[in-house]
């Protein structure tokens, strides 16, 4: 409603019309919205036993948004260029627009593709892959990301890591997924 009257105080050759979204992004800015307009101040959690207030943001729909806008968001870039094809340009604006509130709220969300693996990492790994070329264990993708809010984790990773290839050792069955 804010950028609707925002445009009105701009000349009518320079007003940037509203882009239409995919209604699943539409639902989710929807939803977004009316969780900010109820995440000013949230009350401090019930006793044990007690039913949460209804306008309390449980960290697991935070998660399950922040999974959903980034599978949204990898699904609209094209992977070999990093950038989004100029059919889904638009739409990819209003999903990093989305991921940028969700940051300044203090969540962030880790894409693990691509880092050295350690056993270290608190990373649940669904699958070992043999991949040719690697000269250590990788994440090779991201399944799930990892979600922190306010610097604490909400949901922990789920990746796929590749591992050396070795030459005339049968390959490992893949875990289900």
């Amino acid at each position: 409603m804010l950028a609707t009257l925002r445009q009105w105080l701009h000349p009518r050759e320079f007003r940037i019309a509203s882009a239409s979204l995919p209604e699943a992004v539409a639902r989710l800015a929807d939803r977004l919205a009316a969780l900010e307009r109820t995440h000013a101040d949230p009350p401090a959690p019930p006793s044990s036993g007690a039913a949460a207030p209804a306008n309390v943001i449980r960290p697991a729909l935070l998660a399950d948004i922040g999974t959903g806008l980034w599978r949204l968001r990898t699904r609209m870039v094209d992977a070999s260029t990093g950038e989004p094809p100029d059919h889904m340009r638009r739409a990819f604006r209003h999903a990093e627009s989305i991921l940028d509130a969700l940051a300044e709220a203090g969540i962030r969300i880790q894409d693990h593709t691509g880092i050295d693996f350690d056993p270290g990492l608190s990373l649940k790994v669904l699958a070992y892959q043999p991949v040719s070329g690697v000269s250590r264990e990788r994440v090779i993708e991201t399944i799930k990301p990892t979600i922190y809010l306010h610097g604490e984790r909400i949901q922990m990773g789920e990746v796929i890591v590749g591992t050396p290839d070795v030459p005339g050792q049968p390959a490992a069955p893949i875990a289900p997924a």
